[in-house]
């Protein structure tokens, strides 16, 4: 699909690319463009000016024309891969007055909303697993032969969701490359009690490990509640950090070297959509990491982006951000970094 990279890039990010039909819930839907954890991270991390190389399985037919403004923004695609197998590529998401997203039913939302039903979403049924498979590749799993040569090169990577296998062979891959610094997101499909021994050897190489509060505590359901406590239980199992995005916005950051932990409230704006908001907190958090290594000043970059983020639909939302706009938030946030 594209071709391969003569240079390499500043970031690798892998993940998936997907056609999103967002319907927030007091703005403009978000209807047949491009999306996916992968769109999300890679727009963040232009929105600071670094280049990322992008990752991801599609199908055949995926529109070259999704990726356009990646390309023209300075990202590098070869990575993107077509798969050999059909994948489902839709995702639909309406929010409710509470920011809730629901993604059954999508007839009953445009109807209710009054919209004109896109043909697209004829037969779509959300494709969410309950279980990560332990063995089995998807079609839209990453395999070894996915990454380009040169992304090996790089010094930094995220793995933003896809499913156990391939979270499972990517660590270690880059890792027997050049990258020092290596963060990983959850999968909800794994983070639950009838994964527990296989946790462990998952994390074991990554440098910060990201996580929502509810999935921390599935996958601890009767061995704590204690948020803190997971996250140093998981960072004994090999990550410098372990980074938990609760309900209410706010981040908690354990340390493992220095057994430290901070919290970072959101940033206070309106939030209209809050797709894709880890998967810019996750890329802002790298950028920023890789250059000085400042958990704080990392996290404080990831809470920014996610900002951003929320305020508008889709990922191309996030590339008509003003730098003098995140400069300002990021002294804002600054002032409110607190110890755990």
């Amino acid at each position: 699909m594209n071709e391969l990279s003569t240079s390499v890039p500043d970031i690798v990010l892998a993940g998936r690319l997907r056609k999103e039909y967002l319907l927030p819930f007091d703005s403009q839907p978000y209807l047949g463009y491009v999306g996916g954890n992968l769109a999300y991270a890679a727009a963040a991390a232009l929105m600071w000016n670094t280049k990322p190389g992008m990752v991801a399985r599609v199908n055949r037919d995926f529109p070259e024309s999704y990726t356009e403004d990646f390309d023209f923004a300075g990202a590098d695609l070869s990575g993107i891969r077509p798969s050999t197998e059909p994948i489902d590529d839709r995702f639909f998401a309406a929010y409710d007055r509470e920011l809730k997203p629901h993604f059954e039913n999508p007839i009953s939302w445009f109807a209710e909303k009054q919209l004109p039903f896109p043909q697209e979403l004829l037969s779509y049924t959300p494709s969410i697993p309950i279980y990560c498979s332990k063995t089995d590749y998807r079609p839209d799993s990453l395999r070894v032969t996915d990454l380009p040569p040169l992304y090996l090169e790089a010094s930094a990577a995220h793995i933003s969701p896809i499913d156990f296998v391939s979270h499972k062979i990517l660590p270690s891959l880059f890792k027997a490359g050049m990258v020092l610094t290596l963060t990983m997101r959850a999968c909800n499909c794994y983070m639950d009690p009838i994964f527990w021994e296989e946790i462990r050897s998952l994390i074991s190489d990554v440098t910060a490990f990201m996580m929502t509060d509810s999935q921390a505590l599935k996958l601890f359901q009767g061995r704590s509640v204690d948020l803190w406590e997971i996250a140093h239980i998981l960072a004994d199992y090999g990550p410098e950090y372990i980074i938990i995005n609760t309900k209410d916005g706010s981040v908690k950051i354990w340390s493992r070297l220095n057994r430290q932990r901070w919290i970072i409230p959101a940033y206070s704006t309106k939030i209209t959509d809050p797709t894709g908001m880890y998967d810019a907190f996750d890329a802002g958090f790298l950028t920023s990491y890789r250059k000085n290594y400042d958990v704080i000043d990392a996290a404080l970059h990831g809470m920014v982006s996610a900002s951003f983020c929320g305020e508008g639909s889709g990922p191309l939302f996030l590339l008509n951000c003003l730098p003098g706009l995140t400069e300002a938030r990021l002294a804002v946030l600054a002032q409110s970094v607190m110890e755990g």
